[in-house]
């Protein structure tokens, strides 16, 4: 199966491929610079297998890192621009990364921590940027260097990257997948599930270090179509877009779609964005009145999918579903399965609540990288858990009803309270501590961390959230602490976070 932009700048060469601001690269263009990418990894010494940490905010070269890498068997690891410097190190030294390619804005963030990975040479910096910035080598200078020839030797399809998800134990850890993973008939079944097609147009709006949007992109790739690569998130601008270059499709997340249709009536009516196809969404529930909304604005063009990181797309549910499967994430695709257990390893027939478990073509090959036994209770047999709980219909429809009670997804955004909690029990007056999501009626969910002080300690809530606020990204702060006497602990010392958040929850009509 011959896809990916070699092929389409063979098949398509003066196609549009990539439109970012007042950038515009056919996919003559756009592959030869992946290309040049791809001959100066090998020129930096980097083989087949070896790892680049990526720090940029939406663009070309973004998607160019990681289809340049993919061209060699490299592998990219994207880093949410959101990290503070000690998680920065964490993320690239864990993941041994060899070179590290990022934004001049993050300059001074990786001066910070350049001398702390010794795993990546000092001439394996590259600064992505219109002028030098000290030692860094130049991206574009160095792309310039190298030939536009592809290069020889085994490269993977599709975008291959070990994206780093937060965990219970409070450190990320990598989805490192075995061999090639990229599976055929998954792509069709997806393209085909969310009505995409060759000439597709295709608007990225959501940050490229999570999954679902370089799904996006690389079903895009697939099709021969354009990506069009906003560099941040703005309602209007979105639609300006949408008008300006006939956007066909995006992958997008319930925060985004709300505030899409909070813009005033008079903006929305300004533009024409009958173009839309597919406005693909996930990670998150949607309110019903935001789906209607969306619906009424953009037509009959939306999909919800279930998936993650960790074990890929296994659910689709098409528009005219939205409104008569209420409260599913969708049907189970062709060459998917997915059981739902009971505590004790039972299989629980339809119509049971259980642990949702998934089996696919992805998640035969996943592990966590360097993490053999968070692997290990990840699975049972071929299926794997990401820690939902929900229940299958007789017609192989899923329906979420909870999570693993821990995580919270704000903004799309999945966050462990665990490293939280860490970071909270530091502080000299604080004695226990729990973290949860509450209501917010924009973001899904919001952090709150419950704090009991330790006998005689004095400290407020606004002096804890700047301990957080010294120590951690800005989206893992929590946005309010309340502070009591006690935490509620069942016999064996476990924290009952779900009686904690049934406090915050009882009123909000829904439970995630």
């Amino acid at each position: 199966m011959q896809i990916g932009p070699a092929a389409n700048a063979q098949n398509y060469p003066d196609k549009l491929a990539v439109v970012f601001r007042n950038r515009r690269y056919t996919w003559r263009q756009w592959n030869a610079r992946m290309n040049q990418l791809a001959h100066l990894l090998r020129a930096l010494g980097l083989r087949q297998g070896d790892k680049v940490a990526v720090l940029l905010n939406n663009s070309n070269e973004s998607l160019e890192v990681t289809a340049g890498v993919s061209k060699v068997g490299m592998i990219a690891v994207p880093l949410n621009y959101r990290l503070t410097p000690d998680e920065i190190t964490y993320i690239v030294g864990n993941a041994d990364a060899k070179a590290f390619v990022f934004g001049s804005e993050f300059t001074e963030r990786v001066r910070a921590v350049q001398d702390r990975l010794p795993g990546v040479p000092r001439a394996n910096f590259v600064v992505v940027g219109d002028e030098p910035v000290g030692d860094f080598g130049l991206y574009e200078g160095l792309l310039a260097s190298q030939p536009t020839t592809e290069p020889e030797g085994e490269g993977t399809l599709g975008l291959s990257a070990m994206i780093y998800t937060s965990g219970t134990t409070g450190r990320p850890k990598g989805v490192s997948r075995r061999g090639n993973p990229t599976d055929p008939k998954l792509i069709m079944a997806i393209l085909q599930g969310f009505n995409l097609a060759p000439g597709e147009i295709h608007l990225v709006c959501a940050p490229l270090y999570h999954s679902a949007p370089l799904l996006g992109a690389a079903l895009t790739i697939v099709l021969g179509g354009t990506l069009v690569i906003m560099p941040k998130f703005d309602p209007e601008e979105f639609l300006r877009l949408v008008q300006d270059e006939k956007v066909t499709s995006t992958m997008t997340v319930p925060t985004i779609m709300k505030r899409l249709v909070s813009l005033p009536e008079e903006i929305r009516r300004s533009y024409d964005v009958s173009s839309m196809r597919s406005m693909v969404f996930g990670a998150a529930p949607c309110p019903m009145e935001t789906k209607r909304a969306i619906a009424e604005y953009f037509g009959e063009c939306l999909y919800e999918y279930y998936g993650s990181t960790d074990a890929g797309l296994s659910t689709i549910l098409p528009p005219h579903e939205q409104f008569t499967k209420v409260g599913s994430c969708g049907r189970l695709l062709d060459g998917h399965d997915i059981k739902i257990f009971d505590d004790a390893g039972h299989e629980l027939p339809a119509g049971q609540v259980g642990d949702v478990y998934i089996t696919n073509s992805l998640v035969e090959g996943m592990e966590y990288y360097k993490d053999p036994e968070k692997t290990r209770k990840a699975f049972r047999g071929r299926y794997m858990t990401v820690g939902d709980m929900g229940y299958l219909d007789a017609d192989k429809y899923l329906y979420l009803v909870d999570r693993k009670i821990d995580m919270v997804i704000s903004g799309g955004v999945n966050i462990y309270p665990a490293e939280i909690e860490a970071t909270l029990h530091e502080h000299p007056a604080v004695l226990d501590v729990a973290v949860i999501g509450v209501p917010n009626e924009e973001w899904g969910e919001e952090l709150k961390a419950i704090v009991q002080l330790k006998p005689g300690a004095h400290t407020s809530a606004e002096e804890l959230i700047v301990f957080c606020t010294q120590r951690l990204a800005d989206y893992k702060r929590p946005r309010s602490i309340d502070l009591v006497d006690e935490l509620p602990r069942n016999p064996s010392g476990k924290l009952l976070k779900r009686e904690i958040r049934s406090r915050y929850w009882n009123d909000a009509g829904r439970r995630i």
